[in-house]
């Protein structure tokens, strides 16, 4: 091999792997851009929380959960979110 053609091998090997990198970086990326939903749906809501509609309709009914309502659809907000699991979070202890 050349001089040239190991140069242009390495050259060529190092942009595919930078091309690698960016497309992790990009689906990455994408990935925390989807948890950081603005609007969530009854069906998201479900999957999120792991909770079936019944359980959805209690927590909004008790007043635990807070949300929007168009027509007959549920949305709930990503503060609606962050609200019902910081007043219902509880600190970790440890048994002395």
């Amino acid at each position: 091999m050349t001089e040239h053609e190991v140069f242009y091998s390495t050259l060529t090997k190092t942009l595919n792997e930078l091309t690698k990198q960016v497309a992790a970086l990009v689906d990455q990326q994408n990935s925390v851009d989807q948890q950081k939903k603005v609007v969530y749906t009854n069906k998201e809501m479900m999957g999120l929380l792991d909770a079936s509609s019944a359980t959805l309709k209690k927590w909004r009914d008790l007043g635990f959960l807070s949300y929007s309502v168009v027509g007959s659809s549920y949305f709930y907000s990503h503060q609606d979110v962050d609200d019902f699991l910081r007043n219902n979070h509880y600190e970790a202890y440890r048994f002395s």
